[in-house]
């Protein structure tokens, strides 16, 4: 049961874009590279694992919880050159390794998908409907990948079938690789090749998940058509639903619920990260990514406003998504401020709160405490609320503004554990958009989409500025004042809506160009 989860990690290890080579220390009889042309693509289970390593590529903690530290909601603290600090700061270029990290893993998983595409037809003897089923799965996953590719540096090669280590493949403009994508996952939607649930193998790709790609791709590109249809069509299933708890929807109890649509799964035996560590310095974490005071101005209130308590009657997702000082924490009480003495202390050490808030957001302490190293908390990559949220904002922006798309708004506001008060109809396409973008911050915080969004809706300006952090009551003054270390972030909207080509690529691959500016 769950095959997937428990082989994943091996085939990570294992399995490379060219063949299955050999992982024993011994003997290998059969040359390297030649393995999949003599002994491999015969049975049914080769096209399982290989299928399985595809999987081994989707995006993990850093693309999730710490990608929104790059955008105005976040930060992402410093820790050496090269990580994604640079580019929250705006100080990034094609030498970057977190950036070159990304497009190598995104571009391996395009390689192992292809060889999938390439390669299954050659298994003679199988279930048939099963080998169909993992054909979509490998188009499903190049369709993820490439979707994230062109989402991040635009223009990128669009390579369908494997690679000789010499080959070199020029860019495809964008539009283009949106529109393969597309069709890619109507195909897949149309021969109705993967399932809308598995029984075992949970986390493996679904209809709905195609569906929700689908609807994913087209918003990001302004394709509000068709993602208005395709969410449409995800909600019409009728077999997702909100998870009444928001904050457990991040922990263990939350996982594979009804809510999540794609994610990408952990288990221990298998596959695990450090479950704490971009966390509160008190619980062994590293203050990676951290809250920022503009997130914080963007929670409505679900009561009167009090001026001499703002978290008092805040939306909870504020209190579920953010550790602030007063909080609870572990067995202790949460205190970033400068006369803490506690290890949360700000800017106390390398590993403290640089801006007074860290993150709370899939950390699920009781369950991780005894060893945070085996975390294993499944990573969503999409689930319903998005979906609800794409289709009202996609019919917000093709002003068909009708009782829809308040109810697929107030779903989300008001899930149990949130009910914060619903939007009231009557309001102008302006007003819903304001709504809209503040809504998808604070519910989907810290899982990977904000700098999408901004992207999308070009206000990446909105992150210029001195970082500020948290709120707090300055005794010696009486006044509610923030917290900051004097940071100054930049953002160059002529070249940062686009992530640069990484130089690696640039040096080895003769046919390919550099994005404006860098």
């Amino acid at each position: 049961m769950n095959l997937i989860k428990n082989t994943i990690q091996y085939i990570g290890l294992c399995y490379l874009a060219f063949g299955m080579l050999s992982c024993d220390d011994g003997l290998d009889l059969i040359p390297p590279g030649e393995v999949s042309e003599l002994i491999y693509w015969q049975q049914e289970k080769d096209a399982r694992l290989a299928v399985n390593g595809i999987y081994v590529e989707l995006d993990g903690p850093l693309m999730v919880k710490e990608l929104d530290g790059v955008t105005d909601i976040g930060f992402r603290a410093p820790s050496g050159p090269g990580t994604l600090h640079d580019v929250s700061m705006g100080s990034f270029d094609p030498v970057n390794s977190a950036i070159g990290s990304q497009w190598d893993r995104y571009f391996r998983g395009v390689q192992r998908a292809n060889n999938v595409l390439t390669n299954i037809h050659r298994i003679e003897q199988g279930d048939a409907e099963l080998l169909a089923r993992y054909e979509a799965e490998a188009r499903f996953l190049r369709a993820f990948f490439y979707t994230q590719l062109s989402s991040l540096w635009g223009d990128v090669p669009l390579i369908l079938e494997p690679l000789a280590v010499t080959d070199q493949v020029g860019r495809t403009p964008k539009t283009e690789v949106v529109d393969f994508v597309i069709a890619e996952l109507d195909q897949i939607i149309q021969g109705n090749q993967l399932p809308l649930s598995y029984s075992q193998d949970i986390g493996r790709a679904t209809l709905g998940a195609a569906l929700a790609l689908k609807a994913r791709v087209a918003y990001r590109n302004e394709r509000y058509a068709v993602a208005r249809d395709a969410a449409r069509a995800v909600m019409d299933l009728g077999i997702y639903e909100l998870y009444p708890n928001y904050e457990e929807l991040f922990h263990y109890a939350g996982q594979n619920s009804s809510e999540v649509i794609f994610d990408r799964q952990y288990t221990v035996g298998g596959n695990t990260y450090n479950a704490f560590s971009f966390s509160a310095a008190s619980i062994g974490g590293g203050s990676v990514v951290e809250p920022i005071h503009n997130l914080f101005l963007k929670y409505g209130y679900k009561g009167p406003q009090n001026p001499d308590n703002p978290f008092e009657n805040i939306d909870p997702r504020w209190s579920y998504t953010s550790y602030y000082t007063g909080q609870p924490i572990g067995s202790s009480t949460f205190n970033s401020l400068p006369d803490s003495p506690t290890p949360d202390r700000v800017r106390s050490t390398e590993f403290s709160t640089v801006h007074g808030y860290n993150l709370k957001k899939w950390v699920d302490y009781e369950a991780d405490e005894s060893n945070p190293n085996i975390g294993s908390i499944n990573m969503i990559l999409i689930r319903y609320a998005d979906v609800l949220l794409m289709y009202a904002e996609s019919k917000i922006e093709l002003n068909e503004i009708d009782d829809s798309v308040y109810d697929a708004i107030n779903r989300v506001r008001q899930r149990p554990t949130v009910e914060m008060p619903p939007i009231t109809a009557g309001k102008s396409q302006e007003e819903l958009r304001a709504i809209i973008r503040d809504e998808r911050a604070v519910e989907l915080a810290f899982e990977g989409l904000r700098l999408f969004d901004m992207n999308r809706w070009k206000i990446g300006e909105d992150k210029i500025g001195v970082v500020q952090g948290l709120y707090y009551l300055n005794e010696a003054t009486g006044n509610w004042e923030t917290i900051s270390s004097g940071l100054n972030r930049n953002f160059r909207p002529e070249r940062d809506y686009l992530w640069p080509i990484p130089q690696a690529e640039m040096e080895i691959n003769d046919v390919i160009t550099q994005n404006p500016n860098y």
